[in-house]
């Protein structure tokens, strides 16, 4: 444990250069930094609201409100509050998440490789290599994909877990099955990716403990279930499909751009290339190390005692290619759940993680293994030392991302299927659509407002949030029906009427019968997972009660 220690302390020096420019004063020109930055800011709203789990959000769409964290993934912004309430702002609170995406994996790729090879040497470099990809840099400096940044710096730990239940780790199946949950919670398109691998790679070297397995996958699915559930049963709600069904098509990069393209801050194009467009290369010391290997193999592999090793790495490898070309559009237009993963790119995360495997097999079996190892670090290091900057410094302080009330997305796809973008800024939670009276907010939070209405007349009220399943409103503790689907006078805001004189009305984002069950099943899965824990700390004779 002390050497681990000692060797995971040398990989974070080494890691340094790949973080050090998140130490810069102020955010970053990227595609997506303003995005989870504005998210950030409505999570902390949230929580400080009492909502949770956290979906519904008020004050973005222009104060019209939409279920941001209903169906984007939830994990980057609850550890980025956690950083917040311990004093960092806004900005660096969700530069803080990108910091732990990349590091995180070190030590977890680290601990992955040694267990499995049984070679420190091996699983140093295995590390670096998973650090130093220029997907990495490029979900982190070019993107700031939080969510992807996140869920990487999770994945080594997953496949750890699933390696220690083959061992007979009693803790594994529980460890792993929060660490799960954590990837899914993190960015579920890239547990998507991964998950077919995670069952390989199961099947392949660690399927002696299937009861181990099954109990890992339960707890992962059952502690995240209040999010994915809902996110699966209500997308049927919203723009998404409409938006994103066949975005795919156009977004396949060549093999050539795989191998190389030059390395821009601009947006994805690979079929149609613009100046300065982000590149796709997977990198040329990945490749060279896959390749190298890949011969190997062939000559000597069927002799290896990793042979099953061999064919995962490879397999793994081959698969990410061909999800990422051309070659395999007609998967992608005959399984509706691709459409979910939008950028045919992000499987370069297999490309990465396969390529990591290989350069630690390849070092087990190439000559001169000291020489090799150095050599191969410095080779890939060398190779991405254009990739760990950021493009320019954009640093207008956080009460300009507080002022902001887009969507959090470029596309609004989480939009309901009834809403759309606003441009200005609601007027309140409430106002008169014909009549007249006063209004006058006693509670105003993200899932609940409560309002004192005096009418000189009868009329007719808007409540400014976008409905969504299940907006409830009630007059003087009396539900009222209501209409959001007159794009005359509601553009799918919920209007009703009101009578003359003083009302109470209350408005309240409540459970949908699917959320309710998501969270029992989350609720339901954490007490065994908590008794599960405890069964194994505490003596039996504390358990049951015994002298």
């Amino acid at each position: 444990m002390k050497k681990d220690l000692l060797v995971i302390l040398l990989l974070l020096i080494l890691s340094i250069p790949a973080l050090y420019e998140l130490f810069i004063p102020g955010g970053f020109t990227s595609h997506d930094l303003t995005h989870h930055v504005i998210r950030q800011v409505s999570m902390d709203k949230l929580i400080s609201d009492g909502q949770f789990p956290p979906r519904w959000s008020d004050d973005l769409n222009q104060g019209y409100g939409y279920p941001v964290f209903l169906f984007n993934y939830p994990l980057p912004a609850l550890i980025g509050e956690g950083f917040h309430k311990m004093g960092l702002n806004f900005v660096d609170s969700v530069k803080a998440v990108l910091f732990l995406g990349l590091v995180l994996g070190v030590p977890g790729m680290y601990l992955f490789l040694k267990q499995l090879l049984k070679d420190d040497w091996v699983a140093v470099l295995g590390a670096m290599f998973f650090l130093y990809a220029p997907l990495r840099f490029l979900n982190t400096y070019v993107s700031a994909a939080v969510g992807s940044a996140l869920a990487m710096g999770i994945v080594p730990w997953v496949f750890l877990f699933i390696l220690r239940i083959s061992k007979g780790d009693r803790w594994a199946p529980i460890l792993g099955g929060i660490t799960l949950a954590f990837l899914i919670l993190a960015h579920n398109v890239t547990t998507l990716i991964f998950f077919p691998v995670f069952l390989a790679f199961a099947g392949f070297l660690a399927w002696k403990n299937k009861k181990g397995i099954l109990v890992m996958l339960a707890l992962g699915l059952g502690l995240s279930a209040w999010f994915w559930i809902p996110a699966i049963i209500e997308k049927q709600y919203i723009k998404f499909d409409s938006i994103f069904n066949n975005f795919y098509q156009d977004q396949f990069p060549n093999i050539q751009q795989l191998i190389y393209s030059p390395w821009g801050y601009g947006l994805s194009h690979p079929m149609n290339p613009e100046s300065g467009d982000m590149s796709y290369q997977i990198g040329l010391v990945h490749l060279l190390v896959i390749l190298v290997y890949g011969i190997w193999f062939i000559v000597y592999g069927r002799k290896s005692k990793n042979r099953a090793l061999g064919i995962f790495v490879l397999g793994t490898f081959l698969l990410s290619i061909f999800m990422m070309t051309k070659l395999s559009l007609p998967l992608w237009d005959n399984l509706p759940v691709l459409a979910l993963v939008q950028f045919p790119l992000r499987f370069e995360a297999l490309t990465i993680f396969a390529a990591s495997l290989a350069s630690g097999l390849l070092l087990t079996h190439l000559p001169y293994k000291k020489a090799t190892f150095f050599v191969l670090l410095v080779l890939v290091l060398y190779a991405n030392r254009n990739h760990w900057h950021i493009n320019k410094v954009f640093d207008p302080g956080d009460l300009y991302y507080q002022s902001l009330r887009t969507t959090s997305t470029t596309y609004s796809e989480h939009l309901p299927k009834w809403g759309s973008v606003r441009d200005k800024l609601s007027p309140g939670k409430f106002e008169f659509i014909r009549g007249n009276g006063n209004i006058t907010l006693d509670i105003d939070k993200s899932n609940y407002v409560l309002a004192n209405i005096e009418a000189t007349d009868s009329g007719t009220l808007r409540f400014n949030q976008y409905y969504f399943p299940d907006w409830q409103i009630r007059i003087d503790n009396n539900l009222v029906k209501f209409n959001y689907l007159s794009d005359s006078e509601s553009y799918g805001l919920p209007i009703f009427d009101v009578e003359k004189g003083k009302h109470k009305i209350e408005a309240r984002f409540i459970n949908t019968k699917t959320r309710n069950l998501a969270d029992l099943i989350s609720l339901i899965t954490l007490t065994v997972c908590v008794t599960m824990i405890l069964w194994m700390l505490l003596p039996r004779h504390m358990l049951l009660g015994k002298r």
